[in-house]
């Protein structure tokens, strides 16, 4: 889509502070990660339980890899 010259440029705050907000919920997700693998090393492998904090620790890296690919996108378009 070509660029309209009548309107202003985008603004660098608001991409700063996206860039900012993404960091530091990638931040939470590493956290809670390694909550999750704390608790996990305390259940029995072959547990319900278990299972389900495995689950929950790969959509965390699967999020993890998103929230990165986005931080990247950020830094490509505000040149941060």
């Amino acid at each position: 889509m070509p660029e309209d010259s009548l309107l202003p440029p985008p603004s660098q705050d608001g991409l700063e502070e996206l860039h900012a907000g993404l960091h530091d919920v990638l931040r939470l997700i590493e956290i809670e990660h390694t909550l999750l693998k704390g608790r996990l090393e305390s259940l029995r492998a072959d547990t319900e339980g278990a299972r389900l904090l495995e689950g929950l620790m790969v959509l965390g890296a699967v999020l993890q890899q998103r929230m990165g690919d986005l931080l990247q996108i950020c830094r490509k378009v505000g040149n941060l």
